[in-house]
């Protein structure tokens, strides 16, 4: 099962690779940019203005949990970085396709292609008298930093 959703889905998952280190190295851009400006040496000049400069270059970043890998990163490392994340983004929407499918009693899936469609990928086939659908869509709102892709399954 596994083979036929890493072809269905390899397409997609290169996509997804590609716009999430384009983003990682746009942020890098921006850190960069940022230490170079004035306003930069403003604040270093100033008491507190590691502090200043900490947290808007952690904004700049996507939040805290990039600021290490992309602030303080080498190019190659901060490629490494977004791989590992995007592989287990992955993973994970893997193993909810297979579990979901394993609830109704799937264990064998035939090859498949993903559509793609206005706000993402979908691929629909018949399995043991089962209709599944699997939708990836691409997501983002306020609170999310950057473009990602949400895995919805549904087997009737």
């Amino acid at each position: 099962m596994q083979n036929q959703i890493n072809n269905a889905f390899a397409s997609l998952n290169a996509k997804i690779l590609e716009r999430q280190t384009a983003w990682a190295m746009g942020r890098k851009a921006k850190v960069l940019d940022y230490r170079a400006s004035d306003e930069y040496k403003t604040h270093r000049a100033m008491k507190w203005g590691s502090s200043i400069t900490c947290q808007h270059e952690m904004d700049l970043c996507g939040g805290k949990g990039w600021y290490g890998i992309i602030a303080h990163g080498s190019e190659n490392g901060i490629k490494a970085a977004v791989a590992k994340n995007v592989e287990a983004m992955i993973a994970r929407r893997d193993a909810q396709i297979v579990k979901a499918l394993a609830k109704v009693g799937v264990t064998e899936l035939p090859e498949f292609v993903l559509i793609e469609t206005s706000d993402g990928m979908e691929g629909t086939f018949n399995v043991a008298g089962h209709v599944v659908t699997i939708r990836t869509i691409l997501a983002g709102g306020y609170n999310v930093q950057c473009l990602h892709a949400r895995t919805l399954i549904k087997v009737r």
